[in-house]
């Protein structure tokens, strides 16, 4: 770093270096390769760098960058530095910080015009400004606050092949299924909270699906044993093709995974006779 600033060849040749190698395209603020830079030397890296990068992880900066009330600086910029960075060739970006919010989506619109992944976790994110990334393929969005109305716009206007809103603030089962079909003809993988019959009209109504994972988080025992009777009910009146799909169904409660697995008729082992149900429950349908 102090040669590059020290000649403009040396600092052609730290590009070029970046430029031809796989590892420095997809860059990790936490990467091992980071941790003895100042934080000057840290800036002026991403400085130089970023505009060759092709995938950037962003982990908890909030933790780790912010001025004491001593007047101390931490080692590391904040969140807002690498999204005014050049971005131009970024195709997937990871930011893992629960400071994130809709004006720095609406940044990163427009400093990654051809970002085909965006993953992000934060309560800030309603989903507003993301339909200006027309690229995108994959969003990833658990945490966060997804409001129907703009979930209804991506759903129209952005061809997804993979939607995770998990633990999400808002209910958007009953948005998913009433979006128009040409929102829903690529998408392949979804997960999703608190959806009804454990999915299941959810995996009926979209056959191009090839994972769902339905998560629910905090159900009393009744209520979730009344809802597998009415899942088995509905599996047993669907057409065989459904069932033909239907290949695997796993969650981290064993009674509950052998209760599932006679649904689908996959198992035939009895469940133990006092049965125990935990917090949380992810149902996972992975689809032909």
């Amino acid at each position: 770093m102090s040669m590059a600033r020290s000649s403009p060849r040396f600092k052609e040749l730290l590009c070029q270096v970046v430029w031809r190698k796989a590892q420095f395209r997809e860059v990790s603020i936490s990467d091992a390769m980071l941790a003895p830079l100042n934080k000057q030397d840290y800036m002026y890296f991403f400085e130089l760098t970023s505009a060759h990068m092709e995938k950037l992880y962003i982990w908890n900066v909030h933790k780790k960058a912010f001025d004491s009330y001593l007047g101390r600086h931490l080692l590391r910029p904040d969140l807002t530095f690498y999204l005014r960075l050049d971005l131009t060739n970024l195709r997937e970006l990871c930011i893992t910080d629960d400071q994130m919010n809709n004006s720095m989506i609406q940044t990163v619109t427009k400093s990654c015009p051809d970002l085909c992944s965006l993953s992000v976790s934060s309560a800030y994110i309603t989903g507003k400004f993301i339909v200006g990334l027309p690229n995108l393929k994959t969003l990833v969005a658990r945490e966060c606050s997804v409001e129907p109305e703009y979930l209804a716009e991506l759903l129209t206007k952005l061809q997804l092949s993979t939607l995770d809103l998990t633990a999400n603030k808002h209910k958007v089962e009953q948005t998913i299924l009433e979006a128009p079909t040409v929102g829903l003809v690529h998408l392949q993988r979804l997960g999703i909270s608190d959806a009804q019959d454990c999915g299941f009209r959810i995996a009926e109504q979209l056959p191009q699906l090839k994972e769902l994972v339905v998560s629910y988080q905090d159900v009393q025992a009744e209520d979730q044993c009344d809802m597998l009777k009415t899942t088995k009910e509905l599996v047993e009146s669907s057409t065989p093709e459904f069932l033909n799909r239907l290949q695997m169904i796993l969650c981290n409660v064993v009674d509950m995974e052998v209760a599932l697995e006679q649904i689908a008729g996959l198992e035939t082992r009895s469940p133990r006779q006092s049965p125990k149900f935990c917090e949380l429950l992810k149902i996972i349908y992975k689809c032909k």
